[in-house]
């Protein structure tokens, strides 16, 4: 009898392990399916986050071409105010040409040149294009090109003495040096 309850026992040890057993496979089942549904919903995100990284991708390659037609376009036609307002000196010229030519009148043709010429230094700065003012000044190699020299007690060595050809600068660029005559003293000469 006595190995009969001893197998009792055993018996009922055994149910309780087994379904401890059943339980831990419970549990298991159950952090499995909770990892499956966090495995979903990763996949989910990551094939979100492919979805947008190729729109974005599309997008960034349109704005790249957009970009570019807009440079092109932009060097195509940047010029077009400034030769809107160079047409406009050319029609003033071509209207006191037409009046010169009628009334044969110089003084006329003068004036309406002196205008003209005028009119065409106000729109070289509007479009910030202006005379480089060296005369006078110390010979910059950055700003003029020294074609001639002068013997010139007058002035000191290295400046500026006449300007035979202006230079210009576009905004701080320098687009034409002026040429110009530059004063030397007489021992540099000898």
């Amino acid at each position: 009898m006595e190995e009969r309850e001893e197998l009792k026992e055993e018996i009922e040890e055994m149910k309780e392990e087994l379904k401890k057993e059943e339980e831990e496979v419970e549990e298991l089942h159950n952090k499995v399916k909770e990892l499956e549904e966090k495995v979903s919903k990763l996949e989910l995100i990551a094939k979100n986050s492919n979805i947008r990284a190729s729109e974005l991708q599309r997008e960034l390659e349109y704005l790249k071409e957009r970009y570019r037609r807009d440079l092109e376009e932009q060097r195509k036609f940047g010029y077009e105010g400034f030769a809107i307002d160079i047409l406009n000196v050319i029609d003033n010229f071509e209207r006191a040409l037409s009046a010169a030519s009628a009334t044969r009148d110089f003084e006329s043709l003068l004036k309406g040149v002196e205008m003209i010429y005028a009119e065409l230094k106000k729109v070289l700065e509007k479009h910030n294009i202006r005379e480089i003012d060296i005369e006078g000044k110390e010979f910059d190699p950055y700003l003029a090109e020294a074609v001639e020299r002068v013997v010139s007690s007058e002035h000191p060595p290295n400046t500026v003495v006449r300007v035979l050809q202006k230079g210009y600068r576009l905004h701080e660029k320098v687009i034409r040096p002026a040429r110009v005559a530059v004063s030397v003293s007489e021992e540099e000469i000898t």
